[in-house]
């Protein structure tokens, strides 16, 4: 499956423009998460489609806590991937968007998500960064395929 539409996606996640650096422990946290979201759509749309897709988004979001920005990136990766999907069904296939992933769903649930965590300035400046670069690393991948 190629995930080519999570590129422009990612531009969503360009969502601060300071240059701060909250640690290199968070960028890890944020990157490992992701990775987590991207790999777990798979046997989820398989499983389901895009449906059951939209089901683990609002469970992932759900069960955030406090200072889980793992946990966040994972939410996020996950929608991210599952929105990029859905844009390119209703391209490639003219079939009609599924509403829960259309026009900003994805970042007000990430904006959303950033609250519930708690991430400061510093912190949501390194996790937007993290994650961009992990799902752009993800998006090459899937196209390399």
């Amino acid at each position: 499956m190629r995930l080519a539409p999570i590129l422009p996606v990612v531009a969503l996640l360009a969502l601060s423009s300071t240059a701060a650096v909250a640690g290199p422990e968070l960028s890890r946290q944020v990157s490992a998460g992701a990775e987590r979201g991207v790999e777990r759509f798979g046997g989820i749309y398989e499983g389901g489609g895009i449906s059951a897709a939209s089901d683990a988004v609002r469970g992932c979001y759900k069960s955030l806590k406090r200072s889980a920005a793992g946990r966040l990136a994972e939410c996020a990766a996950l929608d991210i991937v599952s929105a990029s999907v859905d844009q390119q069904a209703v391209h490639g296939l003219g079939v009609s968007p599924y509403e829960f992933f259309s026009g900003t769903g994805p970042e007000g649930r990430i904006l959303a998500g950033i609250k519930t965590v708690g991430l400061s300035a510093k912190e949501k400046a390194t996790f937007d960064r993290a994650l961009e670069a992990t799902m752009a690393s993800a998006a090459s991948e899937f196209i390399a395929e």
